[in-house]
This record gives C-alpha cells, structure tokens and sequence, in this order.
C-alpha cells in the first residue's frame, strides 16, 4: 500500500491523463492498453478507461493491465458523456483523447506535451492523420483540409488542456456518439486558438465496426449532432432547415427507420 507522501508525488508528478473510451471492442482496447503500457516515462499520466456498457470482457480489463482507472458504465450513453465523465475524473492538467485502437509510441505523451507547451497560440496537438474544417450550416459532409488548416480533428488522437472543457462547462449535452467536440474546437477556433499537426508522428490504428450501434441509429446521431451544432452556432432556423431536409430526404429514399430516428431526434444515450 502506498504511503499518502508517494500518492502526493504521483498525483504532482502526471501531467497527462490518457482516456480512451470503449463499448464491447476489446480486441481494439487490448492493443490500445498494451501500447500505452510500453509508453516511457509513466510517471508523466495516468490512464482512463471509460467502458460504456460492454458484453465482452471489456470491463475488466483493469485485470490484464495495472495502473489503469475502469469507469463502468451500465450502458452506452454516447461517446460525449463519457468523455464529460472522464474529464471529471482525471488529475491532470491535459487530455490525451485516445481512439480505441489506436497505438501510441513509447515518446508519444512526452512529444505532444512539448510541442502544446511550446506555443501560447496552440490550443491542441494531433499526430499525422485526416483533418477537417469546421462546418458551415447545412453541410451534411465534413470538408477535408491540409493539416496546416486544420480545425477539426474528427476521430483523431488529440491533446489538449483540460481547462478548454471544463470552462466551456464540458461537452454539451444535445450530443450523443458523433461530434460533441465540434463545440469544443468552434470555440477554440474562436479564441484564436490553433491545432498544432505533428506530421512526423504517424500512429498505427486498428479498426472495427461498432456493432452495438445499428446504422440507423448511428446516421441518426450524426445528423442530429449537425443540426444541434448548427443551431447552437447559425441560429434556430439553420439547425431546424437542416434536420427537415434530413428528414424528409430519409422518407423520400424509404429509410423510415432513419426518418423516424429523426423525427424523434434520436442519438445514442443509454443503449
């Protein structure tokens, strides 16, 4: 048992508080664990496991891998709230927003602390990947851009300060699985704050499909975080012109499914 003296130092020493997020995918989540397992420097962050309501193992993977914190949660609520719980839950001064499957090097953490501590004007850092600009209303696709302009690192590998959530009071709740951190990169952009891309830090990602959410369910999400950000950021009248079109474009390609699903505003929260 540690003494409360080395619980004070660790708790001094972390820097970085590592989350990934997981919901029955464990065969992602192994290679993700062992990846940062091996990282240098563990002293430097501590490691955060959201399980969102898994059927595989998932949720006790603090069994295979010391040193981690499990946040059990009894079912998927969505990608944002967990990231909020996690969030509340971690000690460090930064967010290393981790996507399962993805495999850091050993100097990751130490590499993207330095470049983000280098430079007032940076508001989060991402190694090499496909980046996108923020959406203007009634866009259904992200735009892909050059990482020199990039604004929103979808589905990426991000550091950032933990105070750029918590002064915006956390992600918003109107999200479910699919682009709560739009609001968080809107105003990071809007506080002149910029995405520092390391194009020589190339990580290996593995993938696989969520199968715990149907596709219905999932196009549901993603258009009804669209129109929640385009209200919230263009006015009432471009979120609501962007769900009805959405709508009545599912009822017309006879996905009554999907047209229902955004009828009734639907979004993961609580599968």
């Amino acid at each position: 048992m540690e003494s409360p003296a080395q619980e004070t130092t660790e708790l001094r020493s972390s820097r970085v508080s590592i989350v990934i997020v997981s919901q029955h995918q464990i065969q992602l989540l192994r290679p993700s664990l062992a990846a940062i397992a091996a990282r240098s420097e563990p002293e430097l962050s501590e490691v955060i496991v959201v399980d969102c309501g898994s059927q595989d193992g998932s949720a006790r993977i603090d069994d295979e891998f010391e040193g981690i914190t499990v946040m059990r949660l009894p079912r998927n609520f969505g990608w944002t709230r967990a990231v909020n719980i996690a969030t509340r839950t971690a000690k460090s001064e930064y967010l290393m927003l981790v996507p399962n499957g993805c495999l850091i090097e050993t100097d990751t953490v130490q590499r993207m602390l330095g470049a983000i501590e280098a430079d007032s004007t940076i508001g989060a850092v991402c190694p090499a990947g496909e980046f996108y600009a923020l959406p203007k209303a009634g866009e259904t696709e992200l735009r892909r851009v050059e990482a020199s302009a990039a604004q929103y690192p979808f589905d990426q590998l991000v550091l950032l300060p933990k105070v750029a959530l918590v002064s915006m009071n956390f992600l918003p709740d109107g999200y479910g699985q699919y682009f709560g951190d739009l609001e968080l990169f809107h105003k990071l952009s809007e506080a002149g704050k910029r995405i520092l891309v390391l194009g020589d830090l190339e990580l290996r990602r593995e993938r696989a499909r969520q199968e715990m959410i149907d596709d219905d369910m999932a196009e549901a999400d993603r258009m009804t975080g669209l129109g929640t950000y385009y209200s919230k950021n263009f006015g009432f009248v471009a979120g609501l012109s962007f769900w009805l079109s959405r709508t009545l474009k599912a009822l017309f390609s006879f996905r009554l499914g999907l047209a229902g699903k955004l009828l009734a505003g639907s979004k993961v929260d609580g599968l």
